[in-house]
């Protein structure tokens, strides 16, 4: 993207920079015992946990329509957090700040591909349903494919609002145009989310408690080797 988020770059320097809390993954080697051992990793489930719980209120305090954007971009910044070795230890304040200063632009950004996905799930159930022959099969093919291009798009955004400070239309142009530009990153993303999504409904109490954290995290490992990858390429053109 053209405009950086030079803010936020530096804020995550400045904590790699700074020693890793106490009981993150990053120190676990200095844990003595297989118990501490334990209760660092008892730590981090607890913070995907949270993490989840407040992504669940987040969006369903804006409607799911418009409040699943900002509930996973800021869900996304506290997951980094917890692959940078610094996991937060305020949760709930970190959380909801954040949600409040993304919100218009986060729900301006993933609100279109939700809707995408919503009517595309309808389209293939009714022509699952209800379509036979080959225009069907041909249609119930596309459909699909728009739906997961949608899917695609909502698992690229969060980390594209987390990286940038561009505005909502410049942030929703290129959430559109990025699973075009990255087709197998765009698959990867696709395919975890909903094989994820699947292994959930089997546990409910598992999709419940990590059924968003997970896949966020996962996802955003996939995004950000290919972003990477632009700001590398747009630092060499400068």
């Amino acid at each position: 993207m053209a405009v950086m988020a030079d803010r936020k770059r530096d804020e995550r320097e400045q904590r790699k920079k700074l020693p890793p809390m106490e009981g993150s993954p990053a120190d676990i080697d200095e844990v003595p015992g297989w118990s501490g051992r334990v209760m660092v990793w008892l730590r981090v489930v607890a913070q995907f946990v949270g993490i989840q719980l407040l992504m669940i209120a987040g969006t369903a305090l804006g409607l799911v329509l418009l409040g699943l954007g900002p509930a996973i971009a800021s869900g996304s910044r506290l997951l980094q957090r917890i692959v940078e070795g610094d996991p937060s230890d305020a949760l709930w304040s970190d959380f909801w700040r954040a949600y409040r200063e993304d919100f218009r632009r986060a729900a301006t950004v993933t609100a279109p591909f939700l809707l995408v996905a919503a009517v595309t799930w309808y389209e293939v159930l009714l022509l699952l349903a209800n379509g036979q022959g080959t225009l069907a099969a041909i249609m119930t093919g596309a459909v699909m494919a728009l739906g997961a291009y949608a899917i695609a798009s909502l698992a690229y955004a969060p980390h594209v609002l987390r990286r940038y400070t561009d505005g909502p239309g410049h942030a929703l142009r290129f959430v559109a145009v990025a699973p075009l530009l990255s087709p197998f990153t765009a698959l990867g993303c696709a395919v975890t989310t909903v094989a994820l999504v699947i292994v959930g409904l089997k546990w409910l109490p598992i999709l419940l408690l990590m059924g968003l954290s997970v896949p966020l995290l996962l996802t955003g490992i996939i995004v950000d080797r290919w972003l990477d990858k632009i700001d590398a390429r747009m630092d060499a053109e400068a």
